[in-house]
Formats: structure tokens, C-alpha cells, sequence
């Protein structure tokens, strides 16, 4: 009978044992916090796109319910910068930007877009962003514009578009633009 509860006890200790050893090396689904699982390292791509820009910018306008677009501008030179605001975030601003319409210059004041996400592409880096823009001045008239950005950085270039919805006048301002990188990227 000793020799019974001897050989019981001898598995009893062996199952105990195999069971501590497969829960050591099941750290995983530890959910107590006491071994969190490694975070990611994030990915840093704002760098690729900070910069100031100079280049052309071509203005069109689009009524609502038409596809025919009114060519309203064409190389207008103007400087564009883009700031890291995070590691994968970045702010475009369009400094000054203004019309000749109808013989008469209408300033509108500054497009800004605060926070545009960054992504790092094969060759190149792209970046959007939106954001509802009221603006100054004479064209304060205009109300809410909710405007969209879509770049692309390859290399030194950058090419742009930037459409403001200006609900007003029932029109789609598009402007596109294509620069250069003209400030050294921060790293």
C-alpha cells in the first residue's frame, strides 16, 4: 500500500512539474501585465517630406453639376512648406494664396492643413490630410470650405492637389502644384 501512495505521489509531482513548465513558456497570453508583449517600433516618415517647396500652381474652378472645369490660374509660383508635427504627421501651409478674378486681386489668406498622415511608398512618400478652412478677408464671404490635400514626395519633388469645396458658390476650386524641395529635410 506504501509503495501505492509512493508511485501516486511520484505522478502527481511529475504532472505538476510538466504543467509549471508549460505555462513558463506560455508568456503570451500573460494578461496580468507583469510580461507585456513587445510594442512595434513605430515607423518614422514624416522626415521624407518636411520641407520648403517652390514651384507652379495651376487653378481651376468646377461647379457642382458640371465636368467642365475654368482654368483660372496657371504657373503661379509660390512657395509651399510642410512641417513634421509627429512621427507620421506632417502640416502643409500655402502662405498668402490669392486670385485675379474679374480684374480684381481676391486675397484669401492662408491654406492650411494641420495634420496630414505621412506613408512611405517604394520609391516615394505620399501624404493627405482635410480640414474644414474659413478664411479671411474678402473671401471670408465664402463661409466653410472643406478642403482635401493629396501629395506625393519623390526625392525633391513634390506634386500636389489641393481641393477647397466652397459651398457658396456651389463650385470645387482645384488647385494642383508641382515644386522643389528648396529647404535641406530635417533628419
Amino acid at each position: 500500500m506504501k509503495k501505492k501512495l509512493l508511485y501516486l505521489w511520484a505522478l502527481a509531482c511529475s504532472v505538476a512539474l510538466f504543467t509549471a513548465c508549460s505555462s513558463d513558456d506560455d508568456n503570451d497570453n500573460d494578461i496580468s501585465g507583469a510580461n507585456p508583449p513587445e510594442e512595434e517600433e513605430a515607423v518614422v516618415t514624416a522626415p521624407d517630406v518636411v520641407g520648403t517647396y517652390w514651384g507652379n500652381l495651376d487653378i481651376s474652378m468646377k461647379p457642382d453639376d458640371s465636368d467642365q472645369e475654368t482654368v483660372i490660374g496657371n504657373g503661379i509660383a509660390k512657395f509651399i512648406t510642410i512641417s513634421q508635427v509627429s512621427d507620421t504627421e506632417v502640416k502643409m501651409e500655402l502662405k498668402e494664396f490669392e486670385l485675379f478674378l474679374n480684374g480684381t486681386i481676391m486675397k484669401f489668406g492662408d491654406i492650411v492643413i494641420d495634420k496630414c498622415t505621412v506613408k512611405k511608398e517604394a520609391d516615394a512618400s505620399t501624404f493627405t490630410g482635410q480640414q474644414d478652412l474659413i478664411f479671411s478677408g474678402v473671401a471670408a464671404a465664402l463661409g466653410t470650405c472643406a478642403t482635401t490635400v493629396e501629395g506625393t514626395v519623390e526625392g525633391e519633388n513634390l506634386t500636389m492637389n489641393i481641393n477647397v469645396k466652397v459651398t457658396a458658390l456651389q463650385q470645387t476650386v482645384k488647385v494642383t502644384y508641382s515644386g522643389v524641395r528648396q529647404v535641406e529635410k530635417s533628419r
